[in-house]
């Protein structure tokens, strides 16, 4: 199952039997996690297990096989990184990544991309990969407190028009940063990355304008979406119930 695809990205959910996969390679960078069972991995002519709370990375070009070590069939999302995404996200060359991550937090990250919303599904990944080790040498470490001002230009921007959700390359490029830079310095100031926070200003106008008993389409459509099963599906995710019981919760 496809969840993303971008010309840089593609995120999805692979079906693998017992018997695995034969040797090959990629010319993206792979990167998975199992949703359950114990594979064996051999990459470049060395072996090692990979546990569901483990993040197996596949450089471009590294020859790659598995099995299953449980004899079963398993899953396991999987996400393909074009070597051009990292200096069209991040500004830098293709890094060297570990092949194998024991990293629980990230595991978890990558798994719940596939129950993303669709509209944040690429800034989430772009906030994942900025995450990731680099081999030898630390990453570059850009949170410098002389974006507060744009910060704040940035988040009027996305208050401004709430009918009209902007994309995270459109934001970028107007602050003059890296969509990656933009994700990390709007993250550690507001606790989401932009698009996210977007999303819950748009369901707080959402919520106010349900309440004030407007139609369910014309709060679909001021607040972004493009018709009203796309609003319903996200409300309903982000606020636990439907729009049309919202509405009928006497306040």
């Amino acid at each position: 199952m496809i969840f993303l695809r971008t010309p840089l990205l593609e995120l999805a959910g692979i079906q693998a039997t017992a018997a695995g996969f034969p040797k090959h390679t990629h010319d993206e960078y792979v990167i998975s996690a199992n949703l359950g069972g114990l594979e064996e991995v051999w990459l470049d002519g060395r072996r090692f297990e990979v546990r569901p709370d483990m993040l197996t990375v596949y450089a471009p070009g590294a020859v790659q096989a598995s099995r299953s070590l449980s004899g079963e069939d398993w899953q396991c999302l999987s996400l393909y990184v074009a070597p051009a995404a990292f200096p069209s996200y991040f500004d830098c060359p293709p890094p060297d990544l570990p092949s194998l991550l024991q990293r629980p937090d990230l595991a978890a990250a990558l798994r719940q991309l596939a129950v993303q919303d669709a509209s944040l599904r690429e800034e989430a990944i772009i906030a994942l990969l900025a995450r990731l080790p680099r081999q030898g040498a630390a990453a570059a470490n850009s949170a410098s407190h002389r974006g507060s001002v744009l910060l704040q230009r940035v988040q009027q921007q996305l208050l401004d028009d709430l009918s009209q959700p902007l994309t995270l390359d459109a934001l970028a490029q107007q602050a003059g940063i890296t969509p990656a830079h933009l994700v990390r310095s709007f993250h550690q100031a507001c606790g989401l990355p932009p698009l996210a926070w977007q999303m819950q200003q748009r369901m707080a106008e959402a919520r106010r304008r349900l309440r004030a008993g407007e139609a369910i389409i014309a709060v679909a459509l001021a607040t972004g979406f493009a018709d009203q099963a796309h609003f319903s599906k996200a409300f309903s995710r982000f606020c636990g119930m439907t729009p049309g019981r919202y509405r009928q919760i006497n306040f």
